[in-house]
């Protein structure tokens, strides 16, 4: 013989005022978290609070056969367009290249920022060059030398670069 087997109702429990307003005050709390995180990261807000540690104010690097030295010649790197930056290009017997054609183009390394490429111009000795940075944090700047007669070459520094105070 069989039995029947009982069979519970279910039925969804109210939700009382208190739990209603916990799970209100978590959403808003999250979309909150959400928008912050956002904006430290895209707005660079968190370059304002914690700013990069600034490059060295002479590098040196390697471009195929020749030796690539940069010069922050307005000191730390600023979002805008007023940094100036001195690139000092020689060749192996440390004789200065004037017959170049270099350009300075910046890549922001934590996010696509996309900025122009600057042509460096010859003058007193050095190529000078005003990188434009639209935000704060790390960079990479690339030099691309052309030399007539040569292969283009490059050469690569990493700046960070601080918003105005």
């Amino acid at each position: 013989m069989m039995t029947p087997i009982a069979r519970r109702e279910t039925r969804p429990q109210a939700i009382s005022a208190r739990q209603a307003n916990i799970a209100r005050s978590v959403i808003v709390s999250s979309a909150l978290l959400v928008l912050a995180l956002l904006a430290w990261t895209h707005l660079g807000l968190g370059a304002l609070i914690f700013p990069p540690a600034p490059g060295p104010a002479r590098q040196l690097a390697s471009a195929g056969p020749y030796q690539v030295t940069m010069l922050a010649d307005s000191g730390a790197m600023l979002v805008g367009d007023h940094n100036t930056l001195s690139l000092l290009v020689s060749d192996a017997a440390h004789h200065a290249i004037s017959s170049a054609s270099v350009t300075v183009s910046a890549d922001m390394l934590t996010m696509p920022m996309p900025v122009p490429a600057v042509p460096a111009t010859w003058s007193h000795g050095r190529y000078n060059a005003h990188p434009i940075f639209s935000m704060a944090g790390p960079w990479q700047l690339t030099v691309t030398i052309r030399v007539p007669g040569e292969p283009m070459v490059h050469a690569t520094f990493r700046v960070g670069v601080r918003w105005h105070t």
